[in-house]
């Protein structure tokens, strides 16, 4: 609920910085949505079809993970003005303490098991790898507000309106029925004692 709108409005200020800019925050933006499509796969494969890694306890990538990954890092370098290069490096650092910490909260909470967290900051690093070298001649300057305003406004009306979950997971669930014509989605822990 509020890192893809984070995503878009950041995306949204580069691209009106000029044509280069505009090239790359595109590319930025493909780069995320083809990360998150493969989460998206995972996840529908795992319910329509029960695939996954028994022995490691891995049917998908945790999207969270993924999501931390994706913006943290490249976001807060972008608040950092190019003429300080120390300090985009620094912020860039500071995201991925982020990053690891939101990843590993989705085992403290019971989320994901550990293998899922570990494949999801897997391919989350892997994509901010290349969006950090994409972005790297790139600062959003006095549109970090334009990007922070509508987030910190959104944050609040979800304060204010309560928890507000988007039901992802049963959607997943719901593809990977309809795809695979199946009548229920596979459950994770019967798919679990397979293995016993």
């Amino acid at each position: 609920m509020l890192v893809l709108p984070l995503l878009a409005c950041a995306a949204a200020v580069l691209m009106l910085q000029g044509p280069e800019a505009r090239r790359r925050a595109l590319h930025w933006a493909l780069l995320v949505l083809a990360t998150l499509i493969l989460v998206a796969a995972s996840k529908i494969a795992f319910y329509g079809w029960g695939t996954g890694v028994r022995r490691w306890n891995l049917t998908c990538f945790s999207g969270h993970a993924v999501l931390a990954w994706l913006t943290w890092p490249c976001l807060l370098m972008l608040t950092v003005p190019m003429r300080h290069p120390k300090a985009r490096i620094l912020a860039c650092v500071a995201g991925a303490a982020i990053a690891m910490v939101v990843a590993w909260s989705r085992v403290e909470l019971g989320a994901h098991p550990v293998s899922e967290v570990v494949a999801g900051s897997v391919l989350g690093l892997a994509a901010t790898l290349v969006a950090v070298r994409m972005l790297r001649p790139l600062a959003l300057g006095r549109g970090a507000f334009v990007v922070g305003l509508p987030v910190l406004v959104l944050a609040l009306w979800l304060g204010q309106a309560g928890s507000v979950r988007v039901p992802s997971e049963r959607w997943f669930a719901k593809a990977g029925m309809w795809l695979s014509g199946n009548e229920t989605a596979v459950d994770r822990g019967a798919w679990r004692r397979r293995s016993h």
